[in-house]
């Protein structure tokens, strides 16, 4: 109670920075900007851990054969400044760990790093013209861009409705910044959702007209991903887990749900990993198989690599038809 008395005024200044941000970018006193090249912005109200990262990866994998597509985001927690193309030679630190994931993912595809995405935008129009559909990672508060198609995503466990602004929940921005979505997707949903868990939740938002809700749950493929692939099977003996995520408990919850036994050592979001690091994970896998996700399998292979390190891939399945939020899109932007 002494905590939150404390944090309230915080709280509350924070409140009506974002709140009167939000009105004067609503009643154009300052300028949302209109690209020339067709952009989704992908976000959420909350500080992280509702899953952009894999929607990204599951727009790339259904969009990629039809348009040319592009990733940009500020590349976050990135030791360098200003607009870079990422490379498959890039370093992690330069272009921050969820672009080099995807660069490394999907090759064909072009990543960008840059803190001021209307400058970056810019510049891509101008020297990647082929580029047909720009996906804006985390950029739902970046209100310079007035995206085509917002997605927001929010997690079951935490709702945006149930949270409150940051310090004294996790929201960047007040609750009414939903209003900005056409698309909601409620993402780590349990496997047996049911239908009037389902409508509780519809009815929570209240959706606009314009917005539709989608319900989707995470996945994990049963192939584990390293120098070579193995079954997943693997994992009946002794491992270690190693996570640098902001929310981990999906994946433990899964492991421990097919009675696995593992020692987890656990590192703060978009961790940067070291030699200490290195040592502290060796040192406590003893030769054991080391499971890992997968940004951070690339992280801790661009600077030591691990003949036992494996990751877990994850994929994103929607309650209904995922293909209903592809054709959404597509008729958005007349993909055929």
């Amino acid at each position: 109670m002494l905590l939150r008395k404390i944090l309230f005024p915080v709280a509350t200044l924070n409140y009506l920075f974002q709140l009167s941000k939000s009105f004067f970018y609503s009643n154009k006193i300052l300028k949302s900007h209109k690209t020339k090249i067709n952009t989704i912005c992908i976000g959420n109200l909350s500080l992280g851990g509702t899953g952009k990262t894999p929607l990204v990866k599951f727009l790339i994998e259904r969009l990629s054969e039809k348009i040319n597509i592009s990733v940009l985001s500020r590349g976050y927690k990135r030791k360098t400044k200003g607009f870079i193309e990422v490379s498959d030679k890039s370093d992690v630190n330069d272009v921050g760990d969820e672009n080099y994931m995807i660069k490394k993912s999907f090759k064909k595809i072009n990543v960008f790093a840059c803190e001021n995405r209307l400058h970056a935008m810019d510049k891509i129009s101008k020297k990647f013209s082929d580029v047909d559909l720009i996906i804006l990672d985390d950029a739902m508060q970046h209100r310079k861009i007035n995206c085509d198609l917002n997605i927001l995503l929010t997690k079951f466990e935490q709702p945006f409705y149930n949270d409150f602004i940051f310090p004294l929940g996790n929201l960047r921005e007040p609750r009414i910044g939903y209003k900005r979505a056409n698309i909601i997707i409620v993402t780590k949903c349990p496997d047996n959702l049911t239908i009037s868990e389902k409508e509780n939740i519809i009815e929570k938002i209240n959706p606009s007209y314009h917005q539709r809700i989608f319900f989707s749950k995470v996945d994990y493929e049963e192939t584990l991903k390293g120098k070579k692939d193995i079954h997943i099977s693997v994992l009946e003996s002794d491992f270690v887990l190693v996570t640098g995520i902001a929310d981990s408990r999906p994946l433990t919850s899964y492991l421990k749900s097919r009675k696995y036994e593992f020692n987890h050592l656990s590192f703060n979001d978009h961790h940067s990993y070291n030699q200490n690091d290195i040592r502290k994970i060796l040192k406590l896998s003893q030769d054991k198989i080391i499971l890992t996700t997968k940004k951070d399998y690339f992280k801790i292979m661009s600077i030591h690599e691990i003949k036992n390190l494996f990751y877990v891939d994850i994929r994103i399945d929607f309650f209904g038809k995922s293909n209903d939020l592809i054709g959404l899109i597509a008729d958005k932007f007349r993909i055929n």
